[in-house]
């Protein structure tokens, strides 16, 4: 296995700005340096096969940043695109090999170098540029680690964490202790269970890890496959059967692992189809209910206790009559977006109907959901909605919170009616404000920033 060519070429394909051609020239530079340090050839024979090496990454690389290449490995199609440019870059190694068959090997049948060119490219480009194009663009830290030790520490007892990588280790020790022709064969199926329990990425990692391993025990002898190590001088037919047997076990945790994938993916956009409204992005009532009287009944509850808000966007009957459903359309989705910006990541919003939303704070004191609502008061006022060149909308939104604390052993739907109630306790006092369910109405026009406590993600600072 020759991996630089796999790595340079995910190299640009990862770094577009790379690909100018002082970069080439200096990729050209380092293969006749290493051709001339490690393999000890002369200065023609190195640019000869430098020319080789990069004829195939060039290839590939054309390729790969071209529109037909997919932008994620997500799907079998794309992994087959993918190898596909593998292919085309090892039979363009192979055809530019023979051409220097001559001058670079003038003794060595001209069979024997397509053969290893071809297979030998074609395993170290599928072998290392999946697991690269799969690393993701930037590193995002997640910002609920208490959950995702949670998680690893519950996948770690079940043990789908560490069975997968316990049959893998006994497959790759049944190849060095048993070998023979079917040696490089015996880890695929616990690399189909990798497939199942990991992601993608980290499985194709682990699959390079294994042919990696596979392929230096064999060159070394470590797996004994017959015939006093076949691999030691002999036909080039014993090299081409293990290097497609290594291909084979490479490729079907890929495929398997981007079925998986797409699968996911389609999972994933049916839920966000069902569980979200398709105007404002919001939770639909049903995700909105299920999910809060999840978060509702989780025990132990939060320390400072759950809130609930309603919202509802004032005239907006009149606003739907004079304007048109078009317009009311837009206000429904800027005001949704307001929303959805002010909010932090654990908070539910959901649209319940119409003009009408909900809002869920957990681990929220009373005090800071009154000052989360007014602060949401006062975007939505300040918010502008225009409709054409001449006509911008001005919004305003009456708000009823309620708070846990104050019914204990409310039920959601009571704590949604106290809610509402709350609401249209601040429509008759003149909308565009405030209430408490128990309290009184906490704001009345007011045009000054109020005081904004902590919880809130990404909130802009009024003017």
């Amino acid at each position: 296995m020759w991996p630089a060519n796999a790595l340079l070429t995910a190299l640009l394909v990862r770094h577009p700005s790379l690909s100018h051609p002082q970069s080439w020239a200096g990729a050209l530079g380092g293969m006749l340096l290493a051709n001339t340090v490690f393999e000890d050839m002369s200065w023609p024979a190195a640019l000869g096969y430098g020319i080789t090496d990069l004829s195939g990454v060039l290839i590939a690389w054309a390729i790969l940043t071209s529109s037909w290449s997919p932008d994620q490995l997500r799907n079998p199609r794309a992994i087959g695109r993918v190898l596909a440019a593998c292919t085309a870059a090892a039979a363009t190694n192979a055809a530019v090999a023979l051409v220097l068959t001559p001058w670079l090997r003038p003794d060595e049948p001209w069979m024997t170098i397509a053969l290893n060119w071809f297979f030998g490219q074609l395993l170290s480009y599928c072998a290392f540029l999946p697991p690269i194009m799969l690393l993701p663009r930037r590193f995002r830290p997640r910002r609920d680690r208490r959950h995702a030790w949670s998680s690893l520490l519950r996948r770690m007892r079940n043990g789908t964490l560490l069975l997968p990588l316990a049959a893998l280790i006994a497959s790759v020790s049944l190849c060095f202790l048993l070998g023979g022709p079917g040696a490089a064969a015996f880890p695929i199926p616990a690399l189909m269970y990798c497939a199942l329990a990991y992601r993608q990425g980290t499985t194709a990692w682990i699959t390079l890890l294994t042919a990696l391993i596979v392929m230096l025990g064999a060159a070394n002898g470590w797996v004994p496959l017959g015939q006093n190590h076949p691999l030691a001088g002999t036909h080039a037919w014993d090299m081409v059967s293990l290097r497609l047997g290594v291909l084979l076990l490479i490729m079907s945790p890929l495929l398997v692992s981007g079925i998986l994938a797409a699968r996911s993916d389609l999972i994933s956009s049916l839920s966000l189809a069902l569980d979200h409204d398709s105007l404002t992005r919001a939770l639909s009532r049903q995700a909105f209910l299920r999910s809060a009287d999840e978060r509702l009944g989780r025990t132990p509850a939060p320390p400072q206790g759950n809130a609930l808000l309603m919202l509802d966007i004032d005239h907006f009957k009149q606003l739907n009559d004079r304007h048109g459903h078009a317009a009311g359309d837009q206000v429904l989705k800027a005001f949704a977006q307001t929303i959805r910006t002010l909010v932090r990541p654990h908070d539910l919003f959901g649209r319940l109907g119409g003009e009408e939303f909900a809002l869920f704070l957990p681990d929220t004191s009373e005090r800071d959901a009154g000052d989360i609502a007014e602060r949401l008061r006062f975007c939505v006022e300040k918010l502008s909605v225009p409709l054409d060149a001449c006509l911008v909308l001005r919004i305003s939104v009456s708000i009823g919170t309620v708070h846990d604390g104050r019914a204990p052993f409310a039920s959601l739907s009571e704590l949604l009616a106290y809610a509402d109630q709350a609401m249209y306790q601040a429509k008759r006092s003149g909308r565009n404000q405030v209430h408490a369910h128990g309290g009184p109405a906490a704001h009345t026009e007011d045009t000054e920033d109020p005081a904004w406590p902590p919880p809130l993600n990404n909130a802009p600072k009024a003017p």
